[in-house]
């Protein structure tokens, strides 16, 4: 299946969109509900909200605040309006997304004496960021396209039947300049070496070891067994977490590895990356989609409803009973895989033919019924100094 090119929305940084979201962005979450009032009077305006965001250290502010910053620069992103509730923060986020041309601006509640007059001056500044921004459309090509890469409710089809075709589908596209963005730490563990044999260098090679290196001795200072798989998981067929993770690798195909980032951050690299994020799907699609991801393509064996917010996300099944169960939430049917031995290239064919639809506006599932979510990870920063204390090596490489 063709897809060489799409129209999209070029930015002042030089990304295109597939997408041309008015965001809304709440700074901490004492100030979401008014960002989803913001949104709601707004004409195709989506809010960006999660928990906490005040309070935060370390880590922990590192990663909520690249996060937001990072969706308010989305190449899906026309403009942001960043609420926050004293006007230090909300100021802050404002001027990182600013650094990168996107059009911004910002209220705090306490500068506007409250939730109604925030509201009315809230939908004033955002109808003005929208007229001021207007909508060009103009060819772009798939080399520019970042592309997630998730599964979740792994059963024992999902390694030989969506994970498969979503890596013909990896491959394809890496070859054609394309930026693919594997992540979820948990679920490469078992099946790290594999991977790593990939890496086109040795550095990213000890980058990736390192990373779930630090993830295992996380488990160990929690006093946590990593073995045992998920009820999902073991319900639906699934033995081991070594079989589990041999087909969540399956999804980057058989390209090079060129690029371990962190959570928060955006690839450098284009072709197969790596995103260190934790593995539970709105965390791992929050991740995904501030590194920037066009659309996430998710593979799950015995369903899952969510999407992200800003990155359209394309829901794909290799099983027969969750395409049947599920077909509401269901964007690509792969089940004939397993029922009439489809082949992986008829099935990748099948995949890129809806991503060609989605970056042409066609909405997926979770955008038509609005399973949309965000969720950012919180970061253990005790452990992360006991682990430079114990093991700088590992701790300097991840």
């Amino acid at each position: 299946m063709s897809f060489d090119h799409f129209m999209g929305y070029r930015r002042s940084d030089g990304r295109v969109g597939i997408r041309n979201f008015p965001l809304v962005i709440a700074v901490m979450d004492n100030c979401n509900p008014l960002a989803r009032r913001i949104a709601g009077a707004v004409r195709g305006a989506v809010p960006i909200v999660a928990a906490y965001g005040r309070g935060q250290k370390g880590e922990d502010q590192r990663v909520h605040d690249t996060t937001l910053i990072n969706y308010g620069s989305h190449p899906n992103c026309q403009a942001a309006l960043v609420v926050g509730l004293e006007h230090v923060t909300a100021e802050r986020i404002a001027g990182e997304i600013a650094k990168t041309g996107r059009p911004v601006d910002w209220i705090d509640v306490q500068g506007q004496g409250g939730t109604l007059n925030a509201f009315a001056d809230g939908v004033r500044r955002l109808n003005a960021l929208i007229d001021a921004s207007p909508a060009r459309l103009e060819r772009a090509l798939v080399s520019d396209l970042v592309i997630g890469l998730e599964c979740g409710g792994s059963d024992a089809l999902s390694g030989i039947s969506g994970n498969a075709a979503m890596g013909v589908v990896s491959d394809r596209l890496s070859a054609a300049g394309a930026t693919l963005i594997l992540s979820e730490i948990e679920e490469i563990i078992g099946a790290e070496n594999f991977l790593a044999d990939r890496a086109a260098t040795e550095e990213v090679r000890a980058k990736l070891l390192a990373a779930v290196a630090r993830c295992e001795k996380h488990a160990d200072h929690m006093g946590l067994n990593m073995a045992p798989l998920g009820e999902d998981n073991i319900l639906g067929g699934l033995s081991t977490t070594e079989e589990k993770s041999l087909g969540a690798i399956r999804k980057s195909g058989t390209s090079p590895l060129n690029e371990v980032f962190a959570n928060g951050e955006r690839p450098s690299k284009r072709g197969v990356v790596f995103l260190d994020a934790p593995a539970p799907g709105t965390e791992n699609t929050t991740a995904l989609g501030a590194a920037g991801a066009h659309m996430i393509l998710f593979n799950t064996g015995r369903g899952n409803p969510i999407g992200n917010p800003v990155s359209p996300t394309i829901k794909l099944t290799g099983s027969p009973d969750t395409a049947s169960r599920m077909a509401d939430n269901i964007d690509v049917d792969l089940s004939q895989i397993v029922t009439e031995g489809m082949d992986f290239d008829s099935a990748a064919d099948r995949i890129m033919d809806m991503m060609r639809q989605t970056a042409a506006g066609r909405l997926t599932a979770s955008e038509l019924h609005g399973d949309t979510e965000i969720s950012i990870s919180r970061i253990d920063n005790g452990f992360l100094r006991i682990l430079a204390e114990t093991d700088p090596d590992i701790a300097a490489l991840t």
